[in-house]
């Protein structure tokens, strides 16, 4: 009650205070709470300043730690290795038709290609834009389903003419449980793996062999296996006697009486590959003047380098001669390259009259590629015999020598 100025004055006053006793108690509760006041702020600011410092320190660790932790896992060969598609392959379905599965493209011959965007071989699905050339429903976008049933395979086209890769994505999947009408109410198709068969040396199928070198470029990285007359006459079946191309080299051999387009497989091609894995590849190319040649279409379904002494997968191999180990010859039908016949409309290309046979190397580096645009891999690098190693080349249909 200071400054109180009533009777008796401010002595008088029961609750007196003294004026500057007052002002000091209030200055001291005044100033201990602006002092709790500065005082918390100032540790909040402090508290702050503190607190991002150990933060940043912290996050700097942490972001260390997981930085070298990712690092390690990017450097590891079993986390980088990519992934395949684990249906990789050749087959034809119920209906006649051909699918050629890559880990990009799946090709279902006349129905055309679908480009493959992601799969998973966990859920057993994939999506694809269906390619732009298609007949129908191009540049839309599909979900292909699969199942094993046992060892057979079966597959679901759920959906075929989604606007986006999301709708496609998000397309219920193919009943599984129901083979019969499971796939949009239909059966799912069994894919049937397309089995090429080789050509024993001592085959009664054989009417004749090569009978003339016409030319031989040996390629890079051998030494020796230079004689291009080891190519002519019967296979061998051996490792050494054999004419090696080196890499990229090509050795063109001729045919009297000419090969012809008769039934089934036409004529074989015999490398000298040690096992049934360990194989090196060669071009096939055919002419009837010995000038102008048409290859054999191929496909390369593998997916991985082969290094000097790596293995093949020989069922991901296609169109290629060495497909097959010594003494087995890969076998080609002039029937495939029929339809060049008719787009060139020209006499110099007669699948009925073929004199010469053209082998070209691989280079198994990957960098170059199938008739489907897929890397090809062979045993890479290899030097001493680098390139593919022809015993020889049989005929199976031939003109008579009258012809």
């Amino acid at each position: 009650c200071w400054g109180y100025d009533g009777p008796g004055g401010a002595e008088e006053c029961p609750d007196y205070v003294p004026e500057e006793d007052c002002v000091v108690e209030v200055d001291d509760e005044v100033t201990d709470e602006v002092t709790d006041e500065v005082t918390d702020e100032v540790t909040d600011e402090v508290t702050d300043e503190v607190t991002d410092e150990v933060t940043d320190e912290v996050t700097d660790e942490v972001t260390d730690e997981v930085t070298d932790e990712v690092a390690d896992e990017v450097t590891d060969d079993d986390v980088v290795e990519a992934e395949s598609l684990e249906i990789i392959g050749r087959y034809t379905d119920g209906y006649g038709g051909n699918h050629i599965i890559s880990n990009t493209v799946w090709d279902q011959g006349s129905m055309g290609k679908f480009n493959i965007s992601t799969f998973s071989n966990d859920d057993n699905f994939l999506v694809a834009q269906n390619d732009s050339g298609n007949a129908y429903n191009p540049d839309k976008w599909s979900r292909i389903d699969w199942v094993y049933d046992g060892t057979d395979l079966y597959s679901c086209q759920i959906i075929f003419d989604a606007d986006t890769y999301q709708d496609a994505f998000d397309a219920t999947p193919g009943n599984a449980a129901d083979l019969d009408e499971g796939c949009n109410g239909f059966g799912w198709s069994l894919l049937t793996p397309v089995v090429e068969e080789s050509l024993d040396k001592d085959s009664l199928d054989i009417a004749g062999w090569a009978g003339t070198n016409v030319s031989f470029t040996q390629g890079s990285d051998v030494t020796g296996y230079d004689d291009p007359s080891k190519a002519l006459g019967p296979a061998e079946g051996t490792s050494a006697d054999i004419v090696c191309l080196g890499r990229g080299g090509s050795i063109v051999l001729s045919f009297d009486p000419a090969i012809t387009n008769g039934e089934g497989p036409d004529f074989a091609v015999f490398e000298n590959g040690l096992t049934e894995t360990f194989l090196e590849l060669g071009y096939v190319e055919v002419s009837s003047d010995g000038t102008h040649f048409e290859r054999f279409d191929t496909l390369y379904l593998g997916t991985e380098p082969v290094d000097a002494f790596g293995n093949h997968d020989p069922s991901l191999i296609w169109g290629f001669a060495g497909k097959f180990k010594q003494g087995l010859g890969t076998q080609f039908d002039l029937e495939d390259l029929a339809d060049r016949v008719a787009s060139k409309g020209v006499v110099m290309f007669d699948i009925n009259h073929i004199t010469h046979v053209k082998i070209v190397d691989v280079i198994g580096d990957g960098s170059e590629l199938d008739s489907f645009g897929n890397p090809i891999y062979d045993p890479y690098p290899t030097t001493g015999t680098a390139g593919f190693d022809l015993d020889a080349v049989a005929v199976i249909n031939e003109l008579p020598s009258s012809e």
